[in-house]
């Protein structure tokens, strides 16, 4: 009788996956044996029977499907890791990508609108120009200035010579500090000069 070998009856293949690994699993159960008959004092011839009575009874029995089973546990539970890792390394490397657009976006997006302020700042009429810059409020001063000379200016064309006459001095004795002599009023000139008293 021919004598029967534990590879050839767990491996139908070189691509029979579950049959290579249950042939490991089988070879590494065979060497724990034998080491542990080794540590624990046993003559040599001893631990080649008992090897040859592991390999034989694994023949006899179910023990091959036994291997082929785990073969197969121990295969899925390495692709389960395999796609956890490569599963959470794809989600660092999404997360830091979208983060990445998502700053990159954020540039770009700052750059367009800047350049459309800049194309509309150098592209506005000069009215416009003038308007915002009339209404910024960094120029306060100098521009309520101007605006309060226009009014008044545009006013004036409105009022008769005498008014105008009248503005004027009134803005010089106020704001510039020239005094004028009085002038007499209407009321005051058709009066007669009264003679001292005694």
């Amino acid at each position: 009788m021919s004598k029967k070998w534990v590879f050839a009856s767990l491996v139908t293949d070189d691509k029979d996956a579950i049959g290579l690994i249950a042939y490991a699993l089988y070879k590494h159960k065979k060497h724990t044996l034998a080491t542990t008959l080794r540590n624990e004092g046993r003559e040599e011839n001893d631990i080649q029977t008992q090897v040859q009575t592991f390999h034989d009874q694994t023949l006899q029995h179910n023990s091959l499907d036994d291997y082929r089973d785990k073969a197969t546990n121990f295969l899925n539970q390495m692709i389960k890791e395999v796609e956890t890792r490569e599963k959470e390394k794809y989600q660092k490397e999404k997360a830091k990508s979208d983060k990445e657009h998502k700053s990159t976006l954020t540039k770009e997006k700052t750059k367009l609108f800047n350049k459309i302020k800049n194309y509309q700042e150098v592209n506005r009429e000069w009215y416009e120009k003038l308007g915002s810059w009339l209404l910024s409020g960094i120029p306060s001063i100098v521009s309520s200035f101007i605006v309060t000379c226009l009014l008044l200016g545009a006013s004036m064309f409105l009022v008769s010579e005498a008014k105008r006459q009248e503005v004027f001095t009134e803005l010089a004795s106020k704001y510039l500090g020239i005094q004028q002599g009085a002038q007499p009023t209407k009321s005051s000139a058709n009066q007669k000069p009264q003679p001292p008293s005694r």
